[in-house]
C-alpha cells in the first residue's frame, strides 16, 4: 500500500509538470504568431512575459493577440469570463485557492473601461489583470 501511494504521488507530480510544460508551449508558440502577425519584436515578448507595460503601438497589439488568442479577451477586447474562468481551472490544477484568486481577477478586470483602439483596449486589460494578479497574489501562467 505505501508504493502505490508513493507511485500516486509520482504520477501526480508527473502529471502537473506536464500540463506544466503544455501551457508554456503553447504560450511561446502564441507569443510567437502574435509576433509575426502584429510586427512585434521579441523586446516585446519579453516585456509580455515580464509584465511589463507595452512600449509601443505594435506591443499593445501584439499582447492584445496573446490575450485573445489565450482566452482571456474576446475580439472587442473585453474579458471573456466563460474562456477566462476555464483558463484559470486550467492553472489553478484543482487549487480551490488559486481558482478563488483567479475569479477575483476577472471580476476586478472585467469592466476595464474601452481605450481608443482595439490594442489600446487590450493593453488596458491586461495592465489591469498584472495589478490586480500583484495585489492578490496571483501567479500569472505568462
Amino acid at each position: 500500500m505505501k508504493y502505490f501511494l508513493v507511485f500516486l504521488v509520482i504520477c501526480s507530480l508527473a502529471i502537473s509538470y506536464a500540463e506544466a510544460q503544455d501551457i508554456q508551449q503553447k504560450i511561446k508558440k502564441i507569443a510567437n504568431d502574435c509576433k509575426a502577425e502584429s510586427g512585434g519584436s521579441d523586446a516585446d515578448i519579453d516585456a509580455l512575459l515580464k509584465h511589463q507595460p507595452a512600449g509601443s503601438d505594435k506591443a499593445k497589439c501584439l499582447m492584445t493577440c496573446f490575450m485573445k488568442n489565450f482566452g482571456l479577451i474576446d475580439a472587442g477586447a473585453k474579458i471573456d469570463q466563460d474562456s477566462a474562468l476555464n483558463v484559470i481551472k486550467a492553472v489553478a490544477n484543482g487549487d480551490a485557492n488559486i481558482e478563488k484568486l483567479g475569479k477575483e481577477l476577472i471580476d476586478a478586470c472585467k469592466d476595464t473601461p474601452a481605450k481608443g483602439n482595439e490594442c489600446e483596449s487590450g493593453e488596458a486589460v491586461r495592465e489591469c489583470v498584472i495589478a490586480k494578479a500583484k495585489a492578490n497574489g496571483f501567479k500569472l501562467p505568462w
